[in-house]
């Protein structure tokens, strides 16, 4: 069950030492299922305690290493 501290996508990247940009991406994934206000260009993410774990358990960046 997801906790109900609810963040905006500035202070995700705060928590996680990491770039607005990467976070707004991350988030507009459909299928990370990240909860929004608004539409078009101007939505606003809203992220739970869920979510903000799950974006710092996400794959890093490149190639995984080879076996």
């Amino acid at each position: 069950m997801a906790k109900l501290i609810m963040k905006i996508s500035k202070e995700v990247a705060e928590i996680c030492g990491c770039s607005v940009e990467a976070v707004v991406k991350y988030a507009q994934n459909p299928e990370n299922q990240i909860n929004f206000i608004g539409s078009g260009q101007r939505k606003t993410y809203i992220w739970l305690e869920d979510d903000i774990e799950r974006f710092k358990n996400r794959p890093g960046p490149g190639r995984p290493p080879q076996k």
